[in-house]
C-alpha cells in the first residue's frame, strides 16, 4: 500500500478489534463505538464476528458482479430453460430456511467444469457441468445449502475484511487470444468479486458450510445423507490430480475425508428421514443428460481448434451440433473457425445463429461487432460493441468504442472509453494509453491519471491512481477536501505508477459513505517520466 506524507487515523488492526469480541473487563471496555460496532453476531452461527463490512457493501457487490462474472465464465445455461427454473426451486426452498434473509439468486453457468460458487448478498451460481455429476436433489441441495451458508454466514465478507478491495464499480475483461472455453475466456480485472469466488475458504469456513447447510436441508425436508455422498464422491474423484472437470471447484472447496466423518456425525444429530427425490432429479436433468454427448465433443473441438487443429475442430464441432444443434456456444466456434480462415461471411452467419437463440450472451455481440468492422458496417459494428460492453465491459469493445468516437469528433465520450481500456493488460491496454496521451495536450499531462475514489472494505477513504500513459508517473501530488469552501489538505504519493498500472492510496481515514462522496480529489501535479 502507497504511504502518503500527511498522518491520517491509523485503521484499527484485527488483532486489537478482536478483543471487542471477547469479554475481558477493564480497559478493553473502553473501546470507542465505532470499534465496538465491528463486532457483530453472525445470524447464522451466532457467534461474535469482527466485520468491517455492511449488508449494504455485501448487496452492492453481489448486484454489481453477478452478471460480468456469470457472463465472464460462459453466460447462463438457456437451452432448456427447465433445468435453471428447477435449480432455482430447489435454492429457494432451502434459502426460506436460511438463518438470513437476503434477495437470494440461482442462476445455471453454460460451464462444464464442475463448480459452484457464491457472492454476498445471495447471489449463487452452479455449473452445468456439476449439475450431470449428481445423481439426486438432495445432493444438489446439499451444494446449495452450502453456498447458500456461505453468503448467509458473510464468509466472503470476512475475507473482505482480512483485505483491502476498494469498492469501485468499474470492472473490465480482458479476452484471452487463444479460446480455452468459454468458461476461461474472460480475465476480469479490478473485481473483487472475482476475488471473492476464486479465493480457496478457510477449513473452518467449509466445516461450517457443510454443518449448517445440511441443518437447511433437514429444515427444508431433504435427507442430510445426500451431503455425506456428495463429499464421497468428491473426495474419491480428487484422489491423485484433480481432473480439469473439477479442478476449479476443488480449488475453492476442496474436499477431505474429515469433511466426509464431520458430515456423518452431522447426519446423525439431525436424525433418518427426508426426501433423496433421485427420480425427479433424473427427470428434471434429463435434457442436460442427453446432451452430454454433445457438450463433451464441443469441448474436445475446442481444445482441437486452439492447438489450430481446424479439420478436426470443424469435424468435431458439426457433430456436437448435429446431437444439439441449439446450443448458441456451438454456433459461435463454428463462426470463431470461419473467423479463423477469414470467411467473413460464414463467419456472420454462424453469429447471427447464436444470438437468434441467445442473445444475453456478451461473446456472439463482440465477435460479430469485429466482423462488421472489418466489413466496414460501422453503426453495426457499433451497436455490437455496445451490447457487448452493457454484458460484460471487455477492454477490446472499449477500444472499438473510443475509436469510433475519435474518429467521430467525440473526444469526450473517447477519452472515456480509452480510459477503461487502458486498465487491461495486454496490447488493447497498450494502444488505449498510447490514444489518451495523443489526445490529452502536454499542458494537462496530469489529466492522464485517471482518479476512482471510494471505501475500503475497513471503511477507509482511498484513492485510486491509474496511469493510462505508456510511461512511469511520479511526484504525484494529490489535494483533498471535505467539499466546496473547505480546507484542502496536501498529500504525496511515494512511490512510482508504472506505466498502464494503478495504485490505491489508502488514507486510512474511517468516513461514512456520504462524506466519502462529498469528498474531493484533485491532481496538484504529477511528472511523466522520459
Amino acid at each position: 500500500m502507497t504511504h502518503l506524507t500527511r498522518h491520517w487515523l491509523k485503521p484499527v488492526t484485527a488483532p486489537l478489534a478482536a478483543a471487542c469480541c471477547s469479554r475481558l473487563p477493564g480497559l478493553f471496555c473502553l473501546l470507542s463505538v465505532l470499534l465496538l460496532s465491528a463486532c457483530v453476531q453472525n445470524p447464522v452461527t451466532g457467534k461474535k464476528d469482527f466485520l468491517l463490512v455492511s449488508e449494504d457493501w455485501e448487496l452492492q457487490i453481489g448486484a454489481q458482479q453477478y452478471l460480468p462474472l456469470r457472463q465472464a465464465q460462459g453466460g447462463d445455461y438457456v437451452v432448456d430453460p427447465g433445468v435453471e427454473a428447477y435449480v432455482q426451486s430447489v435454492g429457494q426452498r432451502l434459502a426460506a430456511q436460511s438463518d438470513r434473509q437476503l434477495p437470494y439468486e440461482f442462476h445455471v453457468i453454460n460451464d462444464s467444469s464442475a463448480n459452484a460458487w457464491a457472492l454476498p448478498g445471495g447471489k449463487i451460481s452452479i455449473n452445468r457441468g456439476l449439475l450431470v455429476q449428481l445423481r439426486n436433489e438432495s445432493e444438489l441441495a446439499a451444494v446449495l445449502g452450502h453456498e447458500i451458508v456461505h453468503a448467509a454466514a458473510k464468509h466472503g465478507a470476512k475475507g473482505q475484511t482480512r483485505g483491502i478491495g476498494l469498492q469501485l464499480g468499474v470492472l473490465t475483461a480482458t479476452v484471452l487470444a487463444d479460446r480455452q472455453g468459454y468458461g476461461q475466456q474472460a480475465q476480469v480485472l479490478s473485481s473483487v468479486g472475482a476475488q471473492l469466488i476464486t479465493s480457496q475458504y478457510g477449513q473452518g469456513a467449509e466445516l461450517e458450510a457443510d454443518r449448517f447447510g445440511m441443518t437447511y436441508m433437514d429444515r427444508a425436508g431433504y435427507d442430510p445423507q445426500g451431503a455425506v455422498e456428495l463429499q464421497r464422491t468428491f473426495v474419491k474423484l480428487s484422489e491423485g490430480q484433480p481432473t480439469d472437470a473439477f479442478s476449479r471447484l476443488f480449488a475453492s472447496h476442496p474436499p477431505s475425508e474429515k469433511r466426509v466423518r464431520q458430515n456423518m456425525a452431522t447426519a446423525r444429530t439431525l436424525g433418518q428421514g427426508g426426501d433423496l427425490k433421485e427420480r425427479e432429479y433424473q427427470v428434471a436433468m434429463a435434457p442436460l443428460m442427453r446432451s452430454r454427448e454433445a457438450y463433451e465433443t464441443f469441448d474436445k473441438a475446442q481444445q482441437a481448434f486452439q492447438k489450430k487443429d481446424v479439420r478436426s475442430a470443424s469435424k468435431l464441432l458439426q457433430a456436437a451440433i448435429r446431437l444439439e444443434p441449439r446450443e448458441a456456444h456451438f454456433h459461435s466456434l463454428a463462426g470463431d473457425i470461419a473467423l479463423s480462415q477469414k470467411n467473413l461471411s460464414s463467419a456472420k452467419r454462424s453469429f447471427d445463429k447464436a444470438i437468434s437463440l441467445n442473445d444475453e450472451f456478451y461473446y456472439y455481440y463482440l465477435q460479430r461487432g469485429r466482423i462488421n468492422e472489418l466489413q466496414k458496417n460501422d453503426r453495426a459494428a457499433q451497436a455490437d460493441y455496445a451490447n457487448s460492453v452493457k454484458l460484460l465491459p471487455t477492454s477490446a469493445a472499449q477500444l472499438s468504442l473510443g475509436q469510433y468516437a475519435e474518429r467521430a469528433g467525440n473526444d469526450a465520450v473517447a477519452k472515456r472509453y480509452y480510459a477503461m481500456a487502458a486498465q487491461a493488460r495486454g496490447a488493447d491496454g497498450d494502444t488505449a494509453r498510447a490514444a489518451l496521451m495523443k489526445l490529452d495536450p502536454p499542458e494537462t499531462q496530469a489529466t492522464r491519471l485517471l482518479v476512482r475514489q471510494g471505501l475500503t472494505s475497513r471503511g477507509t477513504f482511498a484513492i485510486e491512481l491509474i496511469n493510462q500513459t505508456s510511461r512511469n508517473i511520479s511526484g504525484v501530488r494529490l489535494g483533498l477536501s471535505a467539499g466546496k469552501g473547505t480546507p484542502q489538505q496536501v498529500l504525496t504519493v511515494r512511490q512510482a505508477i508504472p506505466a498502464g498500472q494503478s495504485r490505491v492510496v489508502d488514507t486510512g481515514r474511517r468516513l461514512t459513505r456520504p462524506q466519502s462522496e462529498r469528498m474531493l480529489v484533485q491532481i496538484l501535479d504529477a511528472q511523466i517520466q522520459r
